[in-house]
């Protein structure tokens, strides 16, 4: 079926699915001016990888983008084309640590050191309305375990469902029918459900709590069964790569029949901050090749892996330009790992922080791989990170105090 996805003067988009293959075609005599490195790159991945799901009149690419055709993918465009004509635009997508509260003690938390205090139901609204005017697509809620926030369908319904798509990322523990039923009402688009490992026990372990596995399960068919798109949510280290887990991962998703399985590098960050655990550049070339054999499929979810997508073969590193952070306690940083602030949202506007973010001689750049796992980087700011502060820390102090 073919669907037009995006069309001004001079250019237009269109796509069409076979199976769970999309062929993209690009029209008009604006199409070699308008394209540029990141819309190029877009394109090329839709072109090339399968949907996560073909629903009755709409086809998602991603959980983590709008469905085609639809208002909201028609925002991921214009941002790519703002980019490219060298007009201002915000960040495509903002992840809001709506708490702090969690009912796990997983050993990875990479909310670890971060304040108490938590923005109100209004204070997160005008957050939200902010995003929204700087277009920004995808609105995404985190904690800490955002479903003990008892306001959050009330936030789901504030974000404008022709401007953003709203994701939920939980440990899975509280998807009982009331609470899932709660979130569909709200027009959530997704719900991403953590599991750190395909073994129950060894997932319970990791993350404090006994029967959690089971609980997420039981979670995940409530939320299929509820009719929103779910996928799951994971990590790889080292070992983990070479003991098979990223295949045991991709098994247990076709078994439950997710939409979509994501699979992030365990970053050094949080409780982890000071910790060796990177992937080697090896790990990081099986994990593409993994990557690239998943998508070819035409059945099983679709897998997303981060060190594709923070490669320079998918986007590079997402931080402080194509996302943004937003800690419970209102601190915007570069990405949900990167513990460095700078500025609060109840000192000053969004779109102030984002310019400050952008004209950084660290963020204003595109970086070709993700920066809190470059040694460089890690150097000159994450090392340099006082021991026992709150984080995240306001990276004008490292800039004013390096030699």
């Amino acid at each position: 079926m073919m669907k037009r996805l995006f069309a001004i003067p001079g250019y237009k988009l269109e796509v069409e699915a076979k199976g769970r293959k999309l062929t993209v075609i690009e029209k008009g005599p604006l199409k070699k001016i308008i394209k540029n490195a990141a819309l190029k790159r877009l394109i090329e991945r839709m072109g090339r990888e399968k949907l996560a799901a073909v629903l009755k009149d709409k086809l998602v690419i991603s959980l983590y983008l709008p469905p085609i055709p639809s208002e909201t993918f028609k925002r991921v465009i214009k941002n790519q084309i703002r980019k490219r004509l060298g007009l201002s635009y915000g960040p495509d997508a903002a992840t809001l640590a709506v708490t702090e509260k969690c009912n796990c003690r997983c050993f990875h938390c990479s909310a670890f050191r971060r304040g108490k205090t938590e923005l109100s139901t209004e204070e997160w609204k005008n957050v939200i309305d902010q995003l929204l005017n700087m277009g920004t697509y995808n609105i995404t809620f985190t904690g800490g375990e955002p479903l003990l926030r008892e306001d959050l369908n009330e936030l789901i319904r504030h974000v404008d469902k022709e401007k953003a798509i709203t994701q939920v990322f939980t440990n899975g523990y509280l998807l009982n029918d009331e609470k899932v039923e709660e979130l569909a009402k709200s027009g959530l688009y997704a719900v991403q459900v953590s599991l750190d490992s395909p073994n129950p026990k060894e997932h319970d372990r990791l993350r404090g709590i006994n029967g959690l596995f089971d609980k997420a399960v039981e979670g995940i068919r409530i939320a299929k069964e509820k009719g929103l798109l779910v996928g799951i949510s994971s990590y790889i280290d080292h070992d983990g790569l070479r003991d098979g887990k990223v295949e045991k991962l991709i098994s247990l998703a076709e078994q439950l029949e997710v939409n979509e399985l994501t699979i992030f590098d365990l970053v050094p960050t949080g409780k982890l901050l000071n910790h060796n655990l990177f992937l080697t550049e090896k790990d990081r070339e099986k994990l593409v090749q993994i990557y690239l054999r998943e998508n070819e499929k035409d059945y099983g979810p679709r897998v997303s892996i981060m060190s594709f997508v923070n490669s320079p073969l998918g986007a590079g590193c997402f931080g402080g330009d194509f996302q943004i952070h937003i800690t419970n306690s209102g601190e915007v940083t570069p990405c949900d790992f990167t513990p460095l602030t700078f500025g609060n949202v109840r000192m000053e506007s969004l779109r102030q922080i984002w310019k400050r973010i952008r004209r950084h001689p660290e963020y204003g750049c595109w970086r070709e791989s993700c920066r809190m796992q470059n040694p460089a980087f890690r150097k000159r700011y994450i090392e340099r990170i006082p021991e026992n502060v709150e984080l995240p820390y306001p990276i004008y102090m490292l800039d004013k105090t390096e030699n």
